[in-house]
């Protein structure tokens, strides 16, 4: 049980003190051996894993997979735009 939770604790402290609510025990486990407790950052780091398999079955969908990985990230950039001037007004 102390493992869980000093995980439980990272994820908390690298998430501003909340816990995602996607957040599901196999994420929690993959987190620990990633050593990420960061969501963002583990969902990036995910999503590479993603684009990196898709990449060794099929090279020539890398590039619509790509092409939506990128529209993700501006609209994850344009949101976090939008929360910190909607914080600052």
């Amino acid at each position: 049980m102390g493992r869980m939770k000093e995980v439980y604790m990272q994820i908390i402290q690298a998430n501003e003190g909340e816990i995602p609510e996607e957040l599901t025990i196999a994420d929690v486990a993959r987190m620990k051996e990633l050593e990420i407790f960061n969501w963002e950052q583990y969902e990036r780091e995910q999503e590479k894993i993603r684009v990196f398999r898709i990449k060794q079955e099929n090279p020539r969908e890398i590039t619509k997979v790509a092409q939506t990985r990128e529209f993700w990230e501006k609209e994850l950039r344009k949101g976090q735009i939008r929360a910190i001037t909607k914080g600052k007004q």
